[in-house]
């Protein structure tokens, strides 16, 4: 088979994402789940941005744990927040039925915007981590920015992602081999897309 042939370059992406979902998982359990899934997805996300910057003949496993142990406490300083709001919103959002109608739905309200506001920084938050060379505050006010600043991108990835979870439906084995790899390449390629145009309107540090 011809290495620049269609059908090998396919073969060679599935296969690297295959691997680096792997990896992903893998590393997740190494953390026992709960502290292990935020660095093992910034090591993913770093490794898109990689090939994505046109970089695809490094090793990935070397680099992934490099990655992984450097940012192992800021990953978590950065996740977990994310999952105690999410966790308060749920138990809120249980609260509500024993509220009456129009308290109830003032609160479903603010709860729906706040969930609303959480997705659209969390889609960029992991991409600005990986991208940018700064304070984990500064990651937060970036992602909002450029979540802000670039809606038909935001947009792109998450009609993307849900087009990605419409073929695990039919095709549940894909779900087990992409799942984290598939949508953070996808994340990563559309916000990487919307950094690099922010970036000659604004002065940002960028990781090398």
């Amino acid at each position: 088979m011809h290495q620049d042939g269609y059908i090998y370059r396919t073969m060679v992406w599935i296969t690297r994402l295959a691997y680096l979902n792997m990896l992903w998982i893998i590393f997740s359990i190494v953390g026992f789940i709960i502290f292990g899934l935020f660095p093992a997805t910034t090591a993913m996300y770093a490794v898109e941005r990689k090939w994505i910057r046109g970089n695809t003949s490094f090793a990935i496993l070397p680099y992934f744990w490099s990655v992984y142990k450097k940012n192992f406490k800021d990953s978590n300083f950065i996740g977990l927040p994310f999952l105690l709001i999410c966790s308060l919103i749920w138990i809120n959002l249980q609260i509500t039925e024993y509220m009456s109608p129009f308290i109830g739905n003032v609160l479903l309200f603010f709860l729906f915007s706040l969930c609303f506001l959480l997705i659209i920084v969390f889609l960029y938050v992991f991409p600005t981590f990986t991208h940018y060379d700064v304070r984990l505050i500064e990651t937060i006010i970036f992602s909002f920015i450029i979540a802000l600043s670039a809606p038909l991108q935001t947009i792109l990835i998450i009609v993307n992602v849900l087009g990605f979870f419409l073929i695990t439906l039919v095709f549940p084995g894909v779900f087990f081999l992409f799942a984290g790899s598939a949508t953070s390449l996808i994340t990563m390629w559309f916000a990487y897309r919307a950094m690099t145009r922010i970036e000659t309107q604004r002065e940002f540090v960028v990781r090398q």
